[in-house]
């Protein structure tokens, strides 16, 4: 009791850091069922239900500049399952690097290609709003076909299984379903300082993805009659990107958005700087600013961990340095309790991911002591980022995406990007 008394400020800080991490631990353990319950595998042979494997459906790429991965994403298009499909390029011109990497794909794929059609065609029009990618897909889904009963949307660095599409079908096909997407896992090669970042960085986004209800763009399919009695066609118009700003019109259609975890795609790549990577944190989070009803909790989340674990460091040390052993001992415990349940949430989200991803042929790489040391000591690194990038993200007035800059506009009905 005369500890509670004295140290009042000690106290608040573990009460807080407590506070903040027992939301953590309950959204992970319910990720962690949520992927066991929702978790199928991937479907094999030609779907559970014959019937899935023969609704038509589109799969729309939209490409500005030529990823790296781009040939094997055509590959492994050429070899889905689904018996009924037409593919759709849209590429920025026909003189983006894209253009030719699309062309020579198709046409060395030839009659192996599992699609009934494959159309590569330039951006035709380059609207002051909205992004260049939502131009391009809206130029699509405005000349779908008109038999076309899904339709699919891939990123180019998006390495699809072989029944990516046909999975998301079947799922598109249950009762009040609307959407489905899956997610991206990070799993860098070399484990640099920056891949490792986004590594952890991203592992709580997954979480928060899946609980909020925010759709991925790298495995999206969505159902027509869906697409058409929502209005996302029109909605993306003005928007930054495609797949955070379908939640609010799917709900308010009456759609449901599903998250399937068989469609989690895993990414080795390691190539990325560290103001690279913040910029490109920033921009995730700025769709959800943009885009999504929950984007409060998401930057209440991003602000007050940090400024929790910052504060109670802060309050720790000075403790320590005036000679209050007590009180810096029981704030610096908090915090190194705390930095260890986080990493014990990373971990088990890892596995959790690791078993979703298992029926796809993808295994990760098991956690050793170099790596989960290596994690530990990335983990403050990651929550400095999370926190700059979300500061970025509230503040953005504007937005560089592959070369182009967008301006963020205010209106009435809520925010919208222009072309500069």
């Amino acid at each position: 009791m005369n500890f509670l008394a004295s140290e009042p400020v000690a106290v608040a800080c573990v009460a807080v850091l407590i506070a903040v991490i027992v939301p953590q631990v309950m959204l992970t353990v319910w990720f962690a069922w949520h992927l066991r319950r929702r978790s199928r595998g991937l479907i094999s042979g030609d779907a559970s239900r014959p019937e899935s494997a023969h609704v038509p459906a589109e799969v729309v790429l939209c490409l500005r500049g030529a990823d790296e991965q781009l040939p094997d994403v055509f590959r492994c298009l050429a070899r889905q399952r689904h018996a009924d499909w037409r593919l759709r390029v849209i590429v920025d011109s026909e003189v983006d690097p894209a253009w030719s990497v699309a062309q020579g794909m198709v046409e060395s794929l030839g009659a192996e290609a599992t699609w009934r059609e494959a159309v590569i065609e330039p951006l035709a029009a380059r609207p002051d709003t909205g992004s260049l990618k939502c131009a391009a897909l809206r130029q699509a889904l405005l000349s779908l076909a008109p038999q076309t009963r899904v339709v699919a949307v891939i990123d180019a660095d998006a390495v699809p299984h072989e029944t990516w599409l046909v999975s998301m079908v079947e799922e598109c096909q249950r009762d009040g379903v609307g959407a489905v997407s899956g997610n991206r896992w990070y799993e860098p090669v070399a484990d640099s300082l920056p891949g490792t970042v986004r590594r952890l960085w991203n592992a709580g986004a997954i979480v928060q993805m899946t609980a909020f209800g925010i759709p991925w763009g790298g495995a999206l399919a969505v159902r027509r009659e869906a697409m058409d009695g929502s209005g996302w066609i029109d909605v993306i118009r003005t928007s930054l990107c495609e797949d955070t700003s379908l939640a609010a019109p799917l709900a308010r259609a009456g759609w449901q958005h599903r998250f399937v975890p068989g469609l989690i795609a895993v990414s080795d790549d390691d190539r990325i700087g560290a103001w690279p990577l913040t910029r490109w944190i920033s921009r995730q989070l700025l769709t959800a600013r943009l885009h999504h009803p929950l984007w409060p909790l998401v930057a209440v989340h991003g602000l007050i961990t940090s400024a929790a674990l910052a504060a109670s460091c802060a309050v720790g040390l000075t403790a320590a340095w005036q000679g209050r052993t007590q009180a810096a001992a029981a704030v610096l415990l908090a915090v190194g309790v705390y930095e260890a349940v986080c990493v014990g949430l990373v971990i088990v989200i890892e596995r959790a991911v690791a078993a979703a991803v298992a029926p796809a042929g993808r295994v990760l790489r098991p956690i050793s002591i170099s790596s989960l040391l290596w994690q530990t000591a990335m983990l403050p690194v990651t929550q400095a980022v999370y926190a700059i990038a979300t500061l970025m993200a509230i503040l953005a007035r504007s937005v560089e995406w592959r070369g182009v800059v967008y301006d963020i506009v205010q209106r009435a009905g809520g925010a919208e990007v222009r072309r500069r």
